[in-house]
């Protein structure tokens, strides 16, 4: 909480000739011809009936038509024949949406003079059509048969649609979700397009079990709540690496433009990442280089004069695709609703795949991101917010601060590489590192409470710098291997973290200040030094997993890891240095049955730890704070249709949490303990007919069960015990609105307690969304390529309180409405 409030990239798959394939392929060359047939199918599913009907999700950039008709059918998984004399020369619009087999070769054909016609046996054939006359073209024609294996999703790739069937957060290996004994939550790339979301908080919004805005609107850290437990803002996870800072200014709120996939992980994760928090982890995949090529440029416009330019660009370097890139990049020039604060960014993150041979992948993966707002902390009196004041309400645009003085400008640059060698088909070896080094300058006023007038507000600010150095690296071997019935992949993992964190800190009183008539400009600040200090992190972990399926029906998980930590602190005005040395032993163990019917129960127990920085009142050192999670739950996941449920129950224990020493002020002392028990239920669908759907509802009771302040047994403050979202959108296939998208989102956030002694309630609230989608060559051929969205968050402009127990007795309102205009061009 706030200090203030005490695998390797996806290789496209070689085409291989069968051998009838390639008797008729000689057969058709002996007699002259010059037909090409273009096949593209899942082998156990090419001529599956349910493939005509059911909807996906298609991101199929404009390109020459016998391209785009090739990759349309590996993601449809269907067998298409056509001549390339049909298509030479043809170009098609691309596919961007969720669309049935049938009306998403319409779409890719429109305009060409060509249609695809269902054949008996569920395969379709690619025919001329000319004005007036029956269909003719490419039936009867002897023709050579290319099969290629679907592009299968990977645990690190793109997802069609919203829902995922593989990750690597919960394993580091590319596993089937249904596979894995703890809940998780993948937020796709096509999600986060079609809800425009702006931060990694956005994307979770709609998530089970997650409160994305724990901390209200704060420019410094995406600060969220995981099964009743603030991840800290300060911790994040990239592409499965550690990002640390020990201090508040230090997190960051990352891009996600720059995102293929954000995935929850709920519960305990310090078996495969060492040391972090009880309730769960988000970890972050990054845009990585692709082989197909994808040309996008995006404009937006939206309200508090938002202008923003972001472009993606991707595709191969070499012919043979032997080095491929990705560039993205975005900037932003944007006010927010809170007067005299900005939300202005630069990003640009080169990528770069080098694929040496069919064994071996190596991935340059570098970032650059500096943000700029006017403010990072914007909390107001509890009393005119939260509470009735006799002044009348205070204004949700009001600034504490002082312009000119209060700013948040943030420089993040980071570079790495994912390495990925396969020794043998049984044994696999990856590397994955990060470097990366970040600036923070943070000049922020608070208020230290309401005067008795109940307008004037007592101020101090700061003034700081922070610079973050992070160096990161993963070493792992996996090895599959198998006895009879029964499958293993054995993971062996070391990896090693070193974080560096300096500090400098001066303080100074600033005049008061009338919330209900600011008046600016009257502050001189005399700062004075307060904080100087560096410290420093260090710590190395093995790690061992094993995932064993049996008879292709039971799955068990089991692993264990050894942590050792370092860290220090070197006081540079009080001269002193001191050390703390850490080390635990954690493990996991899960089991899940796989039925027939695409179900799947699981069970499981995990732990974690995180270390205490500090030392008691007599100076001994703190304990490491533990957590312990047990979890059953069901998965519903059928083989074939983009459809994903999960239903959990919960019992989570953080032990040696650090309260204030009563005794003693100012030190703190090992009395609390905090137990999170609760029912989580989340669905994702692709459905026909271009629906999409994501539902999700949370139950839970944070109860304080060891407290030295007298509130033992009280609700943990800020985290209410029911949320529910959904969201429904529906893309018109047919017709005259044909490519017309829209969709609806409700959140309902229930009530919380303001503070741990549950003296008082923040009210429950609900917030609308909607969305408008338009494929744009619906218009003509002039706009091929051309889509326009508009996205509208808190479409009632609804004023809440999303969040209290500040310093001075403070609350942060939660965001206004945001509406976004979007026009994107790809080709």
């Amino acid at each position: 909480m706030d200090h203030t409030r005490h695998k390797p990239p996806q290789r496209s798959s070689a085409r291989r000739f069968t051998r009838s394939a390639l008797a008729r392929a000689i057969g058709h060359i002996t007699l002259g011809g010059a037909a090409v047939l273009a096949v593209v199918s899942l082998p156990s599913m090419a001529l599956a009936q349910p493939a005509a009907a059911q909807a996906r999700s298609y991101n199929i950039p404009p390109g020459p038509l016998e391209d785009t008709l090739n990759r349309f059918g590996r993601e449809a998984g269907i067998l298409l024949s056509f001549t390339t004399e049909t298509t030479a020369g043809l170009r098609s619009p691309g596919l961007q949406g969720s669309y049935a087999v049938q009306a998403g070769l319409d779409a890719l054909l429109a305009g060409s003079g060509l249609q695809a016609t269902r054949q008996p046996n569920g395969s379709y054939v690619l025919n001329k059509v000319s004005a007036g006359t029956a269909v003719t073209g490419a039936v009867g024609l002897p023709v050579v048969t290319v099969t290629a294996d679907v592009e299968q999703e990977t645990a690190w790739g793109p997802v069609n649609g919203y829902v995922a069937k593989r990750s690597a957060t919960a394993t580091k290996t590319d596993t089937p979700i249904i596979e894995t004994p703890q809940s998780i939550t993948v937020i796709t790339r096509d999600q986060m397009t079609e809800q425009n979301v702006q931060s990694v908080s956005d994307a979770l919004r709609y998530s089970a079990g997650v409160l994305a805005e724990s901390n209200g609107p704060d420019p410094r850290a995406d600060n969220i709540v995981i099964r009743g437990f603030d991840t800290g803002g300060r911790d994040a996870y990239r592409d499965g690496l550690r990002s640390y800072a020990f201090n508040n200014q230090g997190g960051t709120v990352y891009e996600t433009y720059g995102l293929e996939r954000i995935e929850v992980l709920r519960g305990p994760s310090s078996i495969l990442y060492g040391q972090g928090g009880a309730g769960g982890m988000v970890n972050l995949i990054s845009k990585r280089p692709t082989a197909e090529p994808i040309h996008e440029l995006q404009v937006q416009v939206g309200e508090n004069n938002r202008t923003q330019l972001a472009g993606d660009f991707a595709g191969k370097l070499t012919e043979d695709g032997e080095w491929t890139y990705r560039l993205t990049g975005l900037l932003r020039d944007s006010d927010t609703f809170v007067d005299h604060v900005k939300d202005d960014r630069q990003y640009i993150a080169p990528a770069l795949t080098w694929t040496p041979d069919a064994d071996t992948s190596f991935t340059l993966l570098m970032e650059y991101q500096r943000n700029q707002r006017g403010q990072g902390y914007q909390a107001l009196p509890r009393v005119g917010t939260l509470d009735s004041n006799p002044n009348g309400k205070i204004s949700t645009s009001t600034f504490l601060g002082e312009p000119g003085f209060d700013r948040f400008d943030q420089e993040r640059t980071s570079i790495g590489y994912l390495l990925e060698h396969r020794l043998s088909d049984q044994l696999t070896l990856r590397q994955n590192a990060r470097y990366q080094e970040m600036e923070t300058k943070a000049n922020s006023v608070y208020t230290t409470g309401l005067k008795a007038d109940n307008r004037t507000v007592v101020r101090f600010g700061s003034q700081g710098t922070e610079k973050v150095k992070n160096a990161v690296i993963d070493t792992q071997v996996q090895w599959s291997w198998q006895h009879g019935v029964v499958e293993h992949t054995t993971l062996l993992g070391f990896d090693v973290q070193s974080m560096r964190n300096d500090t400098q800190t001066a303080y100074a009183t600033f005049n008061d200040l009338d919330v209900y008539q600011p008046i600016y400009g009257q502050s001189s600040a005399a700062l004075t030094l307060g904080e100087d200090s560096r410290q420093h992190l260090t710590q190395n972990g093995f790690y061992l997993q094993d995932q064993i399926k049996i008879d292709k029906t039971w799955v068990a998980t089991l692993g264990v890891r050894r942590d050792s930590t370092k860290q220090s602190t070197d006081d540079h005005l009080g001269g002193t240095h001191t050390t703390q040395t850490d080390s635990a032993t954690t493990g996991r163990i899960g089991l899940v049955y796989l039925a027939p019917s695409g179900f799947a129960p699981y069970v499981s127990y995990s732990e974690s730890f995180t270390p205490v920085v500090d030392t008691t009142y007599n100076g001994s050192a703190f304990k490491p704070e533990t957590g312990q999670q047990y979890e059953v739950g069901v998965r519903y996941q059928p083989a074939d249709s983009a459809i994903s449920i999960t239903a959990s129950v919960f019992d989570l224990t953080r032990q040696n949490v650090t309260t204030d020493d009563l005794e003693h002020a100012g030190f703190s002392t090992q009395r609390g303990e905090v137990n999170s028990r609760g029912f989580e239920l989340e669905a994702k669908a692709n459905l026909a007919h271009g629906w999409d759907v994501l539902g999700s509802y949370s139950h839970g009771k944070t109860k304080l069960t060891k407290d030295n302040s007298g509130n033992e047994g009280n609700q943990l403050s800020n985290v209410p015990q029911n949320t529910v979202a959904a969201w429904v959108q529906h893309t018109v296939q047919s017709g005259d609105l044909s490519g017309l998208g829209i969709g609806v989102g409700i959140r309902h956030v229930g009530s919380s307690y303001r503070d741990d002694a549950n003296t008082g309630k923040i009210p429950a609230y609900t917030l609308i969304d909607l969305a408008f989608r338009y494929d744009l060559r619906r218009l003509g051929t002039n706009w091929n390529g051309w889509h326009a969205a508009l996205n509208v968050s808190n479409l009632f402009d609804k004023e809440y309180v999303a969040t209290c127990g500040y310093y001075g007795d403070a609350c942060k309102y939660g965001y206004r409405r945001n509406a976004v205009l979007t026009l994107t061009y790809i080709w």
